[in-house]
């Protein structure tokens, strides 16, 4: 009875570690794939690796490659952090259901109980793991609001005053500019508030986007989207993407026992690498043809045509968990007819207009903002209570403090500092 247990808690560990490493291969860009397998070709007899062509020379390659400054993604930085801090698999299990749940921000947007509930543990031994994993680096990750990110790091850097903790527990105080109320909480005079909260702003309140790659690419990208008779086709861009083989050169039944032994490891070995290269171009086409699918007007006809799309509304459509899709958008870049862009550009949040309940992208509202600031008369610039009122005849309904918020998004000035522009010019 004993051996029967000892052997079913093995095969859960390779399952569980195959999973993993799956996770980690959908992420990879084929520059970072071509490279793992490569390695996995030099450990693996049975692997044979198939660089793909290129109009550029080996030479030229090389020089390019030499120029990429690319660190490691928010994902893998924190798995290798997971891998040396817990040793015992199943407080590791835990670990990488909370990795799964992270955003590109660094923050946690799902409940303690939640990752507690999915992976079969108490809410204690979840949080306590949570906890192990806010002082990984960056500081600040895993943070579950902005008070909790920014108390995280004031107290990795020993700033963490009464006062200024009093003040982050109090954050929409300080947003509203209540300094009388704020010094009453903080015990001390309205004149320390502007002083205490300037410690904040050496303070990073999204500590995982220092990992955000969306620059521009060195290599060509993953996909490309194009327009047929009248319908967008997206493809793999197979001119960068590697591939395997497997060789069947040395027979499995043949040797010593040890050598057959390792043989047969290596041959199921190639088999889950091949399926799962098979499984992560599938991923990666699909999610990408259904986010052109839904997002064709941005590509038609502008930002403005963008549409609210979320992951979760993607991974509905293919039947994915969000985490999936946020793996497989990261870092990506497709090719398309107004130039290459990332992924994650088709993706924003839904804005209300008022309208019979409709919504349209934050994106596309941003978008009108910047239109009618564009339109307006450079010699009386627009109040923010006049965009509002164009928006609205547009039917766009939008308050006066959205548009001001909106504005400093999109480095536009208060319609003062628009009219004294020409003046300094």
């Amino acid at each position: 009875m004993q051996l029967a247990q000892t052997l079913e808690t093995r095969t859960t560990l390779v399952m569980t570690q195959r999973m993993q490493a799956s996770l980690r291969i959908l992420q990879m860009n084929n520059a970072d794939l071509a490279d793992f397998l490569a390695e996995k070709s030099l450990e693996n007899p049975y692997v044979e690796l198939r660089l793909p062509g290129s109009g550029a020379s080996s030479e030229e390659f090389d020089r390019i490659a030499a120029l990429r400054a690319d660190g490691p993604s928010l994902y893998a930085h924190i798995a290798e952090q997971i891998d040396l801090e817990f040793s015992d698999p199943r407080l590791r299990e835990v670990a990488y259901g909370f990795l799964e749940a992270l955003e590109p921000s660094g923050w946690m947007t799902v409940s303690l109980e939640a990752v507690a509930l999915a992976r079969g543990v108490p809410v204690t031994v979840a949080g306590s793991v949570l906890k192990r994993m806010q002082a990984f680096e960056p500081t600040g990750i895993f943070a579950r609001s902005l008070s909790e990110c920014l108390m995280l790091q004031a107290e990795e850097e020993g700033l963490l005053t009464w006062e200024l903790q009093a003040l982050i527990e109090n954050l929409p105080l300080l947003a509203e500019g209540r300094t009388a109320e704020l010094a009453d909480i903080c015990d001390c005079e309205p004149e320390d508030i502007p002083e205490i909260a300037a410690t904040l702003r050496q303070f990073d309140p999204k500590p995982g986007l220092r990992f955000d790659d969306d620059r521009p690419p060195v290599f060509p990208p993953d996909l490309t989207a194009r327009r047929e008779n009248g319908n967008w086709r997206v493809e793999l861009n197979r001119s960068t993407l590697p591939a395997i083989e497997i060789s069947n050169a040395t027979p499995v039944q043949s040797g010593e026992a040890e050598a057959r032994a390792f043989r047969a490891r290596a041959l199921s070995e190639a088999r889950w690498l091949a399926s799962t290269l098979l499984r992560r171009q599938t991923t990666l086409l699909q999610t990408a043809t259904a986010i052109v699918a839904h997002q064709h007007g941005f590509l038609e006809r502008g930002p403005g045509a963008l549409e609210p799309l979320s992951l979760s509304d993607i991974g509905e459509v293919l039947d994915l968990h969000p985490s999936t899709i946020s793996r497989a958008i990261a870092g990506r870049m497709i090719d398309t007819p107004i130039g290459a862009l990332p992924l994650k550009v088709f993706f924003s949040r839904a804005f209300p207009t008022g309208a019979g309940g409709e919504t349209a992208s934050q994106d596309a509202v941003l978008d009108l903002v910047r239109r009618i600031v564009d339109g307006e008369n450079k010699t009386r610039p627009l109040s923010d209570v006049e965009i509002a009122d164009l928006a609205a005849k547009q039917g766009v309904k939008i308050a006066r403090r959205t548009v001001a918020k909106f504005r400093g998004i999109l480095g536009i000035g208060t319609s003062y500092a628009r009219r004294k522009e020409p003046n300094a010019a």
